[in-house]
């Protein structure tokens, strides 16, 4: 499997997020997919996320959302990371606002590698150093290679 930082480029982050509710930072997240014609249609890639949030919240907690949904309107797997400085109310499990957004539209044929692409960014997320790491980035750039040092195999960890 592929590193969570390859399926990103610096056009792909979010940062600052303007957004201040739950569905306008959806839209802001999906903005750069569709501006990079990685979907059309981002009214239905909207609405199936929304839907998805109507069910259950993708705020996990600790700070965290991951809006995510499988869509008929992707080739390939697409990720947005969005920093919301002053936090948004994403109806998080813990009640906290998140600031840490990572947007992730699959195509509808791949639900398996959805499901894995969510768990890696969910357990690299888990980790306190990396959400403050990310917080702290002034820069796409900075997020990006902030991604790509703890999404690196065992052996290739920063010490």
């Amino acid at each position: 499997m592929s590193s969570i930082a390859s399926h990103l480029s610096e056009e792909l982050i979010v940062l600052p997020m303007r957004a201040t509710g739950r569905e306008g930072a959806l839209r802001e997240l999906l903005m750069p997919l569709q501006m990079l014609h990685i979907i059309d249609a981002s009214d239905a890639t909207l609405d199936s996320i929304l839907k998805r949030e109507r069910r259950m919240s993708t705020g996990v907690g600790k700070g965290v959302a991951l809006p995510h949904g499988l869509s008929p309107n992707v080739k390939d797997l697409a990720l947005v990371v969005g920093i919301s400085p002053g936090g948004i109310d994403f109806k998080a499990v813990d009640g906290a606002l998140c600031h840490i957004f990572v947007l992730l539209v699959s195509p509808a044929d791949q639900p398996d590698s959805h499901l894995k692409t969510l768990g890696r960014i969910s357990k690299l997320l888990g980790e306190s150093d990396l959400r403050s790491a990310l917080l702290d980035s002034e820069t796409a750039g900075q997020v990006i290679s902030t991604l790509q040092a703890w999404d690196s195999p065992p052996d290739e960890m920063p010490i």
